[in-house]
């Protein structure tokens, strides 16, 4: 008995965790060419997307809250970004936008910018 309530226990986490990550609220995708305001941050790193893309140039973590995973957006002073990850720390208004070093990412440092949705 012990061991069916277990797995019933695994299978209803396994369904249930999804929609908790991907949050009932899920926001609308921004009109093409609209704009946000958002604290810009840099990260280093070859570790896994939560999405499952391969962290390079134009990959960032969001909020999907706020920007829905998979919106292409252009960030001022780096590129277009696909919005390919989240953290831990990346919430509101917020874009963690990948680089290739450490060093880079010290040097891009804590920045405001407007970003426009593509």
């Amino acid at each position: 008995m012990l061991s069916r309530l277990c797995i019933l226990t695994i299978a209803v986490a396994a369904f249930a965790l999804p929609t908790a990550v991907a949050g009932a609220a899920t926001p609308k995708p921004p009109k093409p060419g609209s704009t946000l305001k958002v604290t810009s941050t840099a990260y280093a790193g070859h570790q896994p997307t939560f999405t499952g893309a391969k962290t390079r140039h134009g990959i960032c973590a969001v909020d999907p809250d706020v920007i829905p995973l998979g919106t292409r957006f252009r960030v001022p002073g780096y590129g277009i970004c696909l919005a390919a990850d989240i953290g831990g720390a990346v919430k509101g208004a917020f874009v963690d936008v990948w680089v290739k070093t450490e060093r880079t990412a010290l040097r891009w440092g804590v920045r405001t910018v407007t970003i426009r949705f593509l």
